[in-house]
């Protein structure tokens, strides 16, 4: 559900600049929501780490837990880097767990993977790595030892293209920050699926409307998971001073449906605002 929700700029800042935004939500089938949205910026350059957990207790016998973590870096109106870690249990059985790392070359994105469906396995194959392997270290930094794990070089989770879509973003960064930031109307944004194999880019239409609390957005959601009808949506409520407040889903697949909605609980620190991107 939680990855369903999904499914730079030219920057002059003076002084390092922080902020931290708390939310939480609630989904179908008794589906709990939590993300933290920690936002940098120094030197012209920002990086976006957005931390998500969905919990449900009433899907499958054990309860469904699902995290995902995207840290995106951007420099000179551009995505530079994605990195995704994402993990899936069902009750305490690790289904899957995998860190996912996409820089940019002359001519894409390029893919690095680690995973392993067992202790063992990820011991033998990313020993250097192996601190992380614990859901319970979720959230923790892991960037720094991923080039100790000796990553496999994904050319077929590549993103090619020479040049890339001059707004290309990344769903988490582009739902929890960069939505804050668009100017009033409606386009089409390019948004880069990490780690898909099928489609990885796709097109996000997204349009405002006026609201007494702020800028409404609404966007509609097309993959090849979802129904044509009734359609995908989801939208977000940005306050008068930049803020998220509010982000809305309402998902259609071809095995179910469902909706949730996340809110809010507070923001710390200096906003980070962009110069140059989103228009």
């Amino acid at each position: 559900m939680f990855a369903g929700i999904v499914a730079t700029l030219s920057c002059s800042i003076a002084a390092p600049a922080a902020e931290i935004c708390r939310f939480t939500g609630t989904t179908d089938y008794s589906g709990h929501v939590a993300v933290t949205t920690r936002v940098t910026a120094s030197a012209g350059a920002i990086q976006v780490d957005v931390a998500g957990t969905f919990d449900s207790s009433t899907m499958l016998w054990f309860g469904v837990h699902y995290l995902v973590e995207e840290v995106s870096n951007w420099h000179d109106g551009q995505l530079d880097s994605v990195a995704v870690n994402s993990r899936y249990l069902i009750g305490d059985h690790i289904v899957r767990q995998q860190w996912d790392d996409f820089q940019r070359g002359t001519d894409g994105l390029h893919a690095y993977r680690v995973q392993a469906k067992t202790l063992a396995n990820f011991r033998r194959r990313h020993l250097g790595f192996i601190q992380h392997w614990d859901p319970a270290t979720f959230g923790q930094p892991w960037l720094d030892d991923y080039p100790a794990a000796l990553p496999e070089r994904r050319v077929d989770l590549d993103l090619k293209g020479a040049p890339l879509p001059g707004q290309l973003s990344s769903p988490l960064a582009m739902a929890f920050y960069w939505v804050r930031w668009l100017r009033h109307g409606s386009r089409d944004i390019p948004v880069f699926l990490a780690g898909f194999k099928t489609e990885p880019l796709v097109d996000l239409p997204i349009a405002s409307v006026g609201s007494p609390a702020g800028t409404l957005w609404q966007a509609s959601l097309h993959y090849h998971t979802l129904r044509d009808s009734p359609s995908s949506t989801v939208s977000a409520l940005i306050s008068p001073d930049g803020h998220l407040l509010r982000i809305a889903f309402e998902l259609h697949t071809f095995w179910g449906s469902g909706q949730g909605i996340i809110t809010q609980n507070g923001c710390a620190g200096t906003p980070v605002v962009p110069h140059g991107w989103p228009q």
